[in-house]
């Protein structure tokens, strides 16, 4: 299983909580209604924290999420809202 702690800063604060493959996929779809800037860690292995980027909509509204040399670590469909 999968955990990524996102990090959300919002008016200078930083707020963090930790999300499921699903629940990332869900906060990414809707991340366009917001503007606010992001960072997200996979924290899946334990003593372990590594960036990861969202790669942006794909065809279809797939979403992608990447480790820094481009490989998915995790992926799924957004809605159409």
């Amino acid at each position: 299983m999968h955990n990524y702690l996102v990090q959300k800063l919002i008016n200078n604060e930083v707020y963090a909580k930790v999300y499921t493959e699903t629940q990332l996929i869900n906060f990414l779809d809707m991340s366009d209604c917001y503007d606010e800037e992001y960072r997200i860690y996979d924290i899946s292995v334990f003593g372990e924290i590594r960036e990861v980027l969202y790669k942006g909509w794909q065809p279809n509204r797939l979403i992608e999420i990447v480790d820094s040399n481009g490989n998915i670590v995790a992926s799924g469909y957004g809605t159409d809202h």
